[in-house]
């Protein structure tokens, strides 16, 4: 049986080489433990997919790569097309033609290999990535300077109940860690492939702090600065400083916005912007460099609203900042829900941003009872103007490589 995983590209993102996706490098590297030979197409960076005739051919796919599959489909032959991934697991309306694998993968790919198709349960989380299958040699982004590499620490859904993210709610899976001991094997892999820093992907750190310090103190034995995310209500002031001491280059968390009810009340994250703001205080104290997420166009939003977050950003200085343009996603409950808040949107027009990427560069679906979606975007666009930072969120500890 000849099997194929593909891999598409990602042109939407500002740097689609920065980082390769891992979804199908898991489903890779667990056909390769039960003995399954497989093909590995990487398109990520723009490269052709060859005509090729299979048994199986299984794509990965985000909202925004949906119709870059449905035209690769027409290039591969295959008695079987197979779609996973986040829109799939959101949206299986969208794809007749394909086997559907929601949630996670690994399992349900190999069942279905074996000819027994179930969505299985769910594997133990210490593996590693296939990074053998692609070349690893295309990818480059820096940190301090150094050559990283993103890592997963864990496996299953955030425990949070944010309004306007994307949840698992077809295929949820349980929130699970690997060991520290594991995570830094994986680590020292990557070393071998030359690799001096590592970006940590997981939604939050800290969530299992024993854990996470082993595997922060590794890091640091092994001289590799490492990024990370988490949220407001996970970090004490000595957790921080211990991000600090152990190299963590930069801290990112979601502000999404900073006035009250938006931040307290819409986005049910079960943080306060009061919280957000004495956590960005002490990092700033301390000297760990902080990045901020914020978000324009959320439900109520208004003039009022987008000067709030306007005057934070001026007062309060986070060392960098991305602002998103909000996009209702299957699967969130504002999406889901949309009677229940303050925000408009047209189906097409949506559906045009989710799978154009449109969003990434900077178009605007929705509208609020008091913004426009031009209204909306104008002020994002005019609040990136005025406030220095680098193309992308880069700066200059946090850049492509040259």
């Amino acid at each position: 049986m000849r099997i194929a995983l593909i891999q598409p590209d990602s042109p939407y993102l500002t740097y689609p080489l920065a980082f390769p996706s891992l979804g199908l490098l898991y489903i890779s590297a667990y056909l390769k433990k039960f003995g399954i030979e497989h093909d590995f197409y990487d398109l990520t960076g723009g490269r052709e997919m060859p005509e090729i005739e299979v048994d199986i051919a299984a794509f990965s796919c985000q909202i925004t790569q949906w119709e870059q599959v449905r035209e690769l489909k027409k290039k591969v032959k295959a008695k079987q097309y197979v779609i996973g991934g986040p829109f799939p697991t959101h949206s299986p309306e969208y794809c007749q033609g394909f086997t559907i694998i929601q949630g996670e993968g690994e399992m349900q790919m190999l069942n279905l290999v074996r000819g027994n198709y179930q969505k299985g349960t769910y594997v133990d989380p210490n593996f590693f990535p296939n990074w053998d299958a692609i070349d690893l040699s295309r990818y480059g982004y820096g940190l301090e300077g150094k050559r990283c590499i993103n890592i997963m620490t864990k496996r299953g859904n955030c425990p949070y109940h944010c309004t306007f993210c994307a949840k698992q709610e077809a295929g949820k899976s349980p929130l699970r860690f690997r060991t520290a001991e594991n995570v830094l094997a994986e680590v020292d892999l990557l070393r071998e492939k030359g690799f001096g820093a590592v970006a940590i992907y997981d939604d939050d750190v800290l969530i299992n702090k024993r854990r996470d310090r082993i595997i922060f103190e590794g890091l640091k034995e092994r001289g590799m600065p490492y990024r990370c995310m988490t949220r407001t209500n996970l970090a004490t002031k000595a957790d921080l400083q211990m991000l600090k001491e152990t190299g963590c280059a930069e801290l990112a968390i979601g502000v999404e916005s900073a006035d009250i009810h938006i931040h307290n009340v819409v986005c049910n994250k079960g943080t306060t912007i009061q919280q957000d703001t004495e956590f960005v205080r002490t990092c700033k104290q301390i000297g760990l460099r902080i990045k901020t997420y914020l978000i324009f166009g959320l439900p109520s939003e208004s003039m009022d609203t987008i000067t709030t977050t306007k005057e934070w950003l001026e007062k309060e200085k986070p060392d960098n900042f991305d602002i998103s343009i909000f996009t209702p996603y299957p699967g969130s409950d504002i999406y889901q829900n949309q009677q229940n808040y303050d925000i408009y949107w047209y189906k097409p027009n949506l559906e045009r941003i989710w799978f154009s990427g449109e969003a990434q560069y900077g178009d605007c679906a929705v509208s609020t009872s008091k913004l426009s979606s031009s209204m909306i975007l104008h002020l994002k666009q005019a609040v990136e103007q005025e406030f220095q930072r680098g193309f992308g969120g880069s700066t200059d500890y946090w850049r492509p490589l040259e």
